[in-house]
């Protein structure tokens, strides 16, 4: 049935829907925000985690504590992991001396010494796999230890996180790779210049697409270290050692870091190892023959 004005009887009037969407309004108005719905809001954010640390006094310690333990380990990995990469670069530096002035025509390949003094670098570059290696995973370790309190803040702030241990063990490992490939380019940027863009092509990207999250820059990003990284460093040496040619200057490498599932060369590197760090400290410290003479009156 319908009223002289058209209008359904029993249905809302414009004023009624007026009056009922202005008291929604004002309902809506008196809640209070919703993190989730509004997306992130920084002082919300600092204001939670304020109010955690202030009922959680032992929170601010624990996060203290794993971050370090986490520099620390951070520090020592790369302490040895440069330590056993400059000597590396030493020994080469050596080694492609040598050979410009065997190829200038200044020495030749067989002069005295020369044998023993290749079987000495030799043995001295025993230790590096496991040196450098040893340096990668505990810097591997220390930014595991880094992150960690990551997942207890993004939870305290109301930020969706990925589990927690995807976060650490995947996290950790891309952001030690591009660290340790940073380093690689310092260290190696004078000796083997080719080698060293590859690994800053590889560092800068991973800083650049990594934050990203996305996984279609992930993906990219991984075939450029990985897939590029073999191509240069594996593949293209091989392949001209098969052909019996001469790699061109740009193709170089850094040497192997192969690691040696035997008990009894573990002892061995160890050993030289220690040999080689009491010689390089020993040479370091001024003996009687080559202190400088006093001065002053006598």
């Amino acid at each position: 049935m319908y009223t002289p004005l058209g209008v359904v009887e029993g249905s809302m009037t414009l004023r009624q829907a007026m009056a009922q969407s202005h008291a929604m309004l004002e309902d809506m108005e008196g809640e209070a925000p919703n993190p989730h719905t509004e997306g992130f809001n920084f002082r919300h954010a600092l204001a939670s985690l304020t109010e955690y640390g202030v009922e959680n006094p032992d929170f601010a310690a624990s996060v203290a504590i794993w971050m370090f333990v986490g520099f620390t380990l951070l520090f020592l990995g790369l302490v040895l992991f440069l330590f056993s990469e400059i000597k590396a670069v030493l020994v080469c530096r050596d080694q492609d001396f040598r050979k410009r002035l065997v190829d200038a025509g200044y020495m030749s390949p067989s002069a005295a010494g020369i044998a023993d003094l290749e079987m000495k670098e030799s043995q001295s570059m025993m230790p590096r796999p496991y040196l450098s290696v040893g340096g990668m995973m505990t810097i591997y370790f220390g930014l595991s230890c880094i992150l960690y309190p990551v997942c207890d803040i993004l939870d305290i702030i109301d930020l969706p996180a990925m589990p927690c241990i995807l976060l650490i063990t995947i996290g950790s490992f891309f952001a030690a790779f591009c660290i340790i490939t940073f380093w690689l380019f310092v260290v190696w940027s004078c000796t083997r210049p080719w080698a060293a863009v590859a690994f800053l092509i590889i560092s800068l990207s991973g800083n650049l697409l990594l934050p990203t999250a996305n996984p279609i820059l992930v993906i990219i990003w991984m075939i450029i270290a990985f897939g590029g990284g073999y191509f240069y460093f594996k593949y293209l040496p091989e392949q001209y050692a098969l052909n019996g040619d001469e790699r061109p200057a740009w193709v170089q490498d850094v040497g192997d870091y192969t690691i040696s599932l035997d008990p009894g060369e573990w002892g061995d590197a160890a050993s030289v190892s220690y040999n080689n760090t009491v010689t390089d400290v020993m040479g370091v410290i001024p003996t009687e023959a080559t202190a400088p003479p006093p001065t002053g009156c006598r």
